[in-house]
């Protein structure tokens, strides 16, 4: 039963490495790839990942943030509707309370998941964007 349960963890710590590691770009091997080199243009892709990296942390602490706030509000209103078909005010004042909380920590787990279930986006265009300025050609993701 023990060595089934090894397996068992190093098989789920093994899925989770691969579903962590990170999609990179593939450039155009066109004159400008050849005028930097390899070790050059492989530089720049980690610095523009890098840069997404920071740029995309920022922008996912402001909506956090901004869905935490709308969980609350959506969930006191539920909450104090419910709490007063009760009849009762501490019941609706207590039905808000929770609802707001519920809500707030609904909404903030959707939006830490939802960015760690696939490559984003927003990641993939803003490297593309980064790399171009550099006169480097995405031409793919892998």
């Amino acid at each position: 039963m023990k060595s089934f349960m090894k397996i068992t963890l190093l098989l789920c710590l093994a899925n989770s490495m691969i579903a962590c590691s990170s999609y990179r770009p593939v450039v155009d091997e066109d004159n400008q790839y050849q005028k930097l080199g390899s070790s050059r243009a492989e530089s720049e892709i980690d610095h523009c990942l890098a840069k997404a990296d920071r740029y995309l942390e920022s922008h996912k602490d402001s909506r956090l943030l901004k869905e935490a706030g709308r969980g609350a509000a959506a969930g006191a209103m539920l909450g104090g509707v419910l709490g007063a078909l009760s009849g009762n005010s501490r019941n609706l004042i207590a039905g808000a309370a929770v609802g707001a909380g519920v809500g707030a920590v609904g909404n903030s787990v959707g939006v830490m998941t939802k960015d760690k279930l696939s490559p984003d986006e927003l990641k993939q265009q803003y490297v593309s964007n980064c790399l171009k300025r550099k006169n480097l050609v995405v031409i793919g993701w892998k």
